[in-house]
């Protein structure tokens, strides 16, 4: 039986590429500036229904049952990126926020990171509020300095 020639082997690494991700885009951040004092910044990988695994940006707060998870699964029309609500007690994910996408991965992580805070801030103050990315103000919370990390997982 003859070998398959090398450029039909479904192996070989001469098609591969490196994607930009947005773990790579996060360390372009400057992330302490954007997110409320006491919430932490990680990235995990997400999955929504039968979607590929994709890159996800969490914040979390030990003191609260509930993430924002920001993520370009489940995504739909010319929105780059959602921004979803994580129910850790219920088990439910919500949208509460959307980007539009402007070819530009670091503008709209920066607005995707916004509008999480926003949502933060609305997490703590048990507040109802527009989850838009134009509208609000993220410095609801923001007065504290020492209480904010990014983790790379």
């Amino acid at each position: 039986m003859p070998r398959p020639r090398r450029e039909d082997r479904a192996d070989d690494l001469g098609s591969t590429r490196t994607e930009h991700t947005l773990r790579d885009t996060l360390r372009e951040i400057p992330v302490d500036a954007l997110v409320p004092a006491g919430w932490r910044v990680g990235t995990e990988v997400v999955q929504f229904r039968d979607g590929l695994p994709a890159d996800g940006v969490t914040l979390s707060h030990g003191d609260y049952p509930r993430d924002l998870v920001i993520t370009d699964a489940g995504t739909g029309g010319d929105e780059a990126l959602a921004i979803h609500e994580r129910d850790r007690v219920a088990g439910r994910r919500t949208v509460v926020a959307g980007v539009p996408a402007t070819g530009n991965d670091r503008a709209e992580l920066e607005a995707a990171i916004r509008a999480a805070s926003r949502a933060a801030a609305r997490i703590e103050t048990g507040a109802t509020g527009d989850p838009t990315v134009d509208r609000a103000d993220p410095s609801v919370s923001l007065s504290g300095d020492d209480d904010r990390r990014v983790n790379f997982y």
